[in-house]
């Protein structure tokens, strides 16, 4: 980074570059992809847990996830369609637990890693529309993991 002195004030310029390092197209619609089947998974995952819902705070908050998550489904499913011109194709290997209170734990770990991955990815393009797509869903994740770790916290061993 270098400072531009030409003004009054000292005003650094940020290269017009991904601070990640720029991607390849092939990468970041493999990142599209990812993004698809994560969000698949995780929707079928909150829909589950949904229907173990002990009171109305955790009905409330998973069900919100559960919606957050076929919302960025749509997102990322119209993204990869933007850029291909075809609908995709996938599956999904549904997430397994033995009691309520691991998937909350397994909920809360996805979606902090979910952030993360989202967070690269921005950082890895200048493409405006990837971006925001992934930031999107990115704030959406954190917000989630906060709801997960409430949860969580309140279960009972």
């Amino acid at each position: 980074m270098h400072w531009d002195s030409s003004h009054d004030e000292l005003r650094p310029q940020i290269p017009q570059k991904p601070l990640l390092g720029p991607h390849r197209f092939a990468r970041v619609l493999s990142n599209i992809e990812r993004a698809i089947v994560d969000e698949a998974t995780a929707a079928e995952f909150y829909y589950r847990l949904l229907r173990e819902a002990p009171d109305p705070l955790h009905e409330r908050f998973i069900r919100h996830a559960y919606r957050d998550e076929l919302e960025h489904l749509q997102v990322f499913e119209q993204l990869y369609i933007h850029f291909t011109g075809r609908d995709p194709q996938y599956t999904i290997d549904p997430v397994q637990y033995e009691t309520y209170r691991e998937g909350l734990l397994l909920a809360l770990e996805d979606e902090l890693e979910a952030a993360e991955f989202y967070r690269d990815v921005q950082l890895s393009t200048t493409d405006q529309l990837v971006r925001d797509s992934f930031y999107l869903a990115m704030v959406d994740e954190l917000e989630h993991a906060t709801m997960f770790g409430v949860l969580y916290g309140e279960e009972k061993p």
